[in-house]
């Protein structure tokens, strides 16, 4: 069983990583997109983050490699791909 985290707090993905897999999924949303701008470490084989977010906050342009952009159609779409959404709040 494969679930995909959302994540919208920057603070909020190290209290999630001790239960994220490698085939689970990370969806960086809202200010926790900057982390896809730090040339970090893979946390797992699925990592997303929100354009429209990345672009509200001026990063757009400092995307790290290790993450695919999407937009709002395609985290939708995510959603139904995982067997379990996990909203990290």
């Amino acid at each position: 069983m494969s679930s995909l985290f959302i994540i919208n707090n920057p603070h909020k993905l190290i209290e999630a990583l001790p239960f994220i897999s490698k085939d689970d999924g990370i969806l960086l949303i809202e200010d926790a997109v900057v982390l896809a701008t730090n040339d970090s470490d893979s946390h797992c084989n699925n990592q997303y983050a929100l354009e429209e977010d990345l672009i509200a906050r001026g990063q757009i342009n400092k995307i790290h490699t290790g993450w695919e952009l999407i937009d709002y159609p395609q985290f939708v779409e995510l959603t139904l791909t995982f067997d379990k959404p996990i909203t990290w709040v």
